[in-house]
């Protein structure tokens, strides 16, 4: 007798109903299918009870709105703690951060200092700078005595071309202007800071103040606070493109980092766009003061760079003061280590030194009492 191949189904049917299992289901032959009988004295099968299809009760869908999370926050020593901010969200790039360390305590509104940090243009972060080993606790250590400290990272040549990363640090300094009530900051009193590309848009940011060419997109109906600052600190930083390689006798190379951050190399730029991306043409008197610092054996940035931008802001009757340290190349790293790269500690000391007695002696104890006066805007100069 052959086995139906359904028998299975039946009995898994049976099974699941809880009804014990059936015998064995015959094929019946092509009579019994066609016209079914029942014997006489036969009890006619009950039929299969129907088991009701399983129904699957779907997953309540979420109603609740989406949850935000804090981005990071680290407390160091001294009681200042750091957290990382959003300061702009651009359409089709990254949101834009930086690191706010704020001191301990009440009192006076504070100064600021806003940190811009190098790597050509086109690398780098917020939490790096030249060859300081752990450049966060360095900053903190600069906020203990009494500053709000940013640090903050821009649209890199890669993603955006001049002035983007200009507009961006302009775009920070206006954005910790306008929550300077919730930071304890003393809008009148800040100051800019970089090194090397770093130190180019600082005392670029620095200088062009009221350019309205270089001011970050923003709604015509807006007013967003000023982005003009009061001091300016240079370390190492570029000034004048063009002469670049000039200055150390070398023809411009084909490709450079200058020219992927201006869009076209400088040389063969339209006439005026690499000037009109340097600091020297937009000095005036107004001007806020520099402190400007450059190592003497530098063979990446030229200290010509920073001698031509002390004389033009000597020029100009504006508060100025150049420090060449002998010894010391590019990152402070000194000429005769061996290790390409390792900078000198002392040196790092001496011009951290140097950055906060410029501070001190350039910003009064105590906010200013007359309200801060933005530039009038202006055009590009060439």
């Amino acid at each position: 007798m052959k086995i139906s191949t359904a028998a299975p189904l039946v009995f898994l049917t049976i099974l699941l109903s809880g009804a014990a299992a059936p015998p064995p289901v015959t094929k019946p032959t092509a009579k019994q299918a066609s016209a079914p009988e029942t014997k006489p004295g036969s009890v006619k099968p009950a039929p299969a009870k129907q088991t009701p299809a399983r129904t699957v009760q779907a997953a309540p869908v979420a109603t609740d709105a989406p949850k935000t999370y804090p981005l990071q926050s680290i407390s160091f020593p001294g009681g200042v703690v750091m957290t990382e901010m959003v300061y702009s969200n651009l359409p089709g790039f990254r949101p834009l951060t930086l690191d706010l360390y704020l001191p301990p305590g009440k009192g006076f509104p504070r100064p600021g200092l806003v940190f811009v940090h190098g790597g050509g243009w086109n690398s780098g972060d917020s939490r790096h700078a030249g060859t300081f080993g752990d450049f966060p606790g360095q900053l903190a250590g600069i906020a203990a005595r009494g500053l709000v400290v940013a640090s903050v990272n821009y649209r890199l040549s890669g993603e955006a071309v001049f002035p983007a990363a200009l507009q961006d640090v302009k775009t920070a300094i206006s954005w910790l202007r306008g929550h300077a009530k919730d930071y304890n900051l003393d809008e009148t009193r800040i100051a800019v800071w970089g090194d090397s590309e770093g130190g180019h848009l600082a005392a670029l940011a620095g200088v062009s103040c009221g350019v309205a060419s270089l001011d970050p997109p923003a709604d015509p109906k807006s007013k967003p606070p000023s982005d003009c600052v009061q001091a300016v600190i240079d370390w190492y930083g570029i000034t004048d493109l063009e002469a670049l390689f000039s200055d150390f006798g070398k023809p411009p190379p084909d490709k450079s980092d200058g020219g992927a951050f201006l869009g076209c190399e400088p040389a063969l730029c339209p006439i005026g766009a690499a000037r009109n991306a340097s600091p020297l043409a937009y000095i005036e008197t107004m001007s806020p003061p520099f402190l400007i610092v450059h190592g003497a054996g530098d063979t990446i940035v030229s200290p010509d760079q920073s001698q031509r931008l002390y004389d033009a802001l000597h020029a100009k009757n504006v508060p100025a003061e150049l420090v060449i340290y002998p010894g010391v190349g590019h990152d402070f790293a000194p000429v005769a280590n061996s290790s390409p790269g390792a900078s000198d500690p002392a040196t790092n000391r001496q011009a951290i030194d140097k950055l906060e007695g410029f501070l001190d002696a350039t910003f009064p104890k105590k906010p200013m009492t007359a309200p801060f006066k933005p530039a009038k805007p202006q055009g590009l100069p060439y």
